[in-house]
């Protein structure tokens, strides 16, 4: 009888590892899912826009963008051409490169002084895959924010009422995902 015991208790042991064994290999299988749909949705390249497809966009929201490529371009001799707007309310500065490390280094700096602007209270985000670079701040009541994809650069600021009509901007131009879908 003891023995019977015994087979049937080490048949159970079998029977549990079996399924702890196969809920594990399943979770893993899941896992391994979720990480690949991520990396085709999320981890894929952004396409860089150009100063005339951003022009294009800006001009169609009803900005009138301004060519601001002369007086950039004594700061750095890679820039192909920059655009910029300028109300009250919304700056917005597009920069395109002949390299990706000016860019880059657009990148940084706009990094950095949004550092400045840091107040308590603060909502700070950072996001980062392929070749897209995006870095955002909101401090009393402003919305700073800076991208890089590629060989392009872009820093704006806005009141926190425009935060709406600066994503059709980033919208338009393919940088954020389509603000009238994500509502």
């Amino acid at each position: 009888m003891f023995i019977l015991i015994s087979k049937r208790v080490h048949l159970c042991g079998l029977i549990k590892k079996k399924i702890g064994l196969t809920i594990l290999f399943v979770s893993g299988l899941i896992l391994l899912g979720v990480i690949l749909i991520y990396a085709f949705s999320n981890g894929q390249p952004k396409t860089p826009a150009t100063c005339q497809q951003v022009t294009t966009v800006l001009t169609s929201l009803g900005y009138v963008p301004s060519d601001t490529t002369s007086l950039y371009s004594e700061d750095d001799s890679h820039l192909v051409s920059s655009v910029t707007i300028e109300n009250e309310k919304i700056r917005f500065d597009f920069f395109e490169f002949d390299n990706e490390n000016s860019a880059d280094n657009v990148y940084d700096n706009a990094c950095n002084q949004m550092l400045d602007y840091r107040s308590s209270g603060n909502i700070s985000n950072s996001e980062g895959y392929a070749n897209y670079y995006m870095h955002s701040l909101k401090s009393s009541d402003v919305y700073y924010i800076t991208i890089r994809v590629g060989n392009t650069a872009l820093y704006a600021y806005c009141d926190e009422d425009y935060m709406g009509k600066l994503g059709k901007i980033l919208s338009g131009i393919g940088y954020i995902g389509n603000i009238e879908n994500d509502k």
